[in-house]
């Protein structure tokens, strides 16, 4: 029996984590969240609430400790976020593997501006868009002035945020108005924009308005094992609603090249826009993420996969089924409280 730790069950990332593993013979899968009650519950085999690892991570750290002794705990897969830095140096108190990327530079990759220059140290420099970090409106304002005074759109970001949050496209008023009848909720108005404080962790960059593409990737001792690139074709609050898994010979290299680059053994996924014939790498995932289900729909099961190479010892080649689509839908389960 392989006992397998999934932490944060309860969000997207965990469940398409267990759903990978669900069907596998020999899984028992122990599922953590901070509440008692959520959404994940049904996917594992044996529950347990733990600490906020936001708001109490010595509490959490311990916690899990306790449950990978107590549980005999082969494998941990982090979910969430905020657990890539703690796992980063916590994983060396853990007789457990640790499903999180080997790498020297891991911090880094949490932090957008940091990745980016690291990457322009590389001979991969051409897949960085441009972009700039500010920590004041006034050099905000001159950071537009100098660099996109002639774009109706400029992207600003939190360095070191994930999925949607901290994003807000800006443009001129008329822009914003008009996007607003449309129901486009990231426009903000440059002039309100500066209006509000900045003190870091901010960046601007250039708006890419090409195709999105997510691509997963397993990397083992420094060589590149499975890249699965898919088309995000309907995203809404940073989650793929409709995504499909394509056979991109450029994408697959250049990707794996970066991901080589970033880390020598562990799961990363990397999202790419396309600008003209180019592709411009816009976030970094150094952890498992939501809509590597699609992956697995389509015949890569990244979990198992790791499962594999870093505890069993067993070595597959995949390929992926290549046109596999991915549609996600709303569903519920329904659990009897007390009243």
């Amino acid at each position: 029996m392989i006992n397998v730790l999934v932490t944060g069950i309860g969000g997207p990332t965990a469940q398409g984590i267990m759903r990978g593993l669900a069907d596998i013979e020999n899984i028992h899968i122990i599922g953590v969240d901070r509440r008692e009650i959520n959404s994940g519950t049904p996917l594992c085999d044996t529950f347990y609430k733990v600490p906020s690892v936001r708001d109490e991570e010595d509490a959490y750290k311990n916690a899990v400790k306790n449950i990978v002794e107590k549980e005999n705990v082969d494998v941990i897969f982090p979910s969430l976020h905020e657990e890539i830095s703690i796992y980063h140096k916590f994983r060396k108190q853990l007789s457990a593997v640790v499903a999180s990327p080997e790498s020297e530079i891991l911090p880094a990759l949490t932090n957008k501006i940091e990745t980016y220059r690291f990457l322009e140290e590389t001979p991969l420099k051409e897949y960085v868009p441009k972009y700039f970090g500010f920590k004041s409106s006034e050099e905000l304002k001159e950071i537009i002035e100098e660099h996109f005074s002639d774009e109706k759109y400029i992207a600003a970001k939190q360095t070191s945020a994930h999925g949607a949050l901290g994003f807000a496209l800006l443009t001129d008023r008329e822009t914003y108005l008009k996007g607003l009848e449309e129901g486009n909720k990231h426009l903000v108005p440059v002039e309100d924009y500066l209006q509000l404080q900045h003190s870091g962790g901010e960046m601007v960059m250039e708006y890419l308005d090409g195709q999105e593409f997510s691509v997963d990737i397993y990397v083992y001792e420094g060589d590149v094992i499975a890249t699965v690139p898919r088309e995000r074709s309907g995203v809404a609050s940073g989650i793929v609603l409709d995504g499909k898994v394509v056979y991109n010979e450029e994408l697959i290299r250049i990707s794996s090249a970066v991901a080589r680059e970033f880390i020598r053994t562990g799961f990363i996924n990397l999202q790419f826009i396309t600008k003209g014939k180019s592709y411009k790498l816009t976030d970094v995932n150094p952890r498992f993420c939501g809509s590597q289900i699609m992956s697995v729909g389509a015949g890569v099961n990244f979990p198992y996969l790791l499962i594999q190479y870093q505890l069993l010892n067993e070595y597959p080649a995949v390929e992926p089924e290549w046109g596999t689509r991915m549609i996600r839908f709303r569903d519920q389960f329904f659990i009897k409280e007390k009243t």
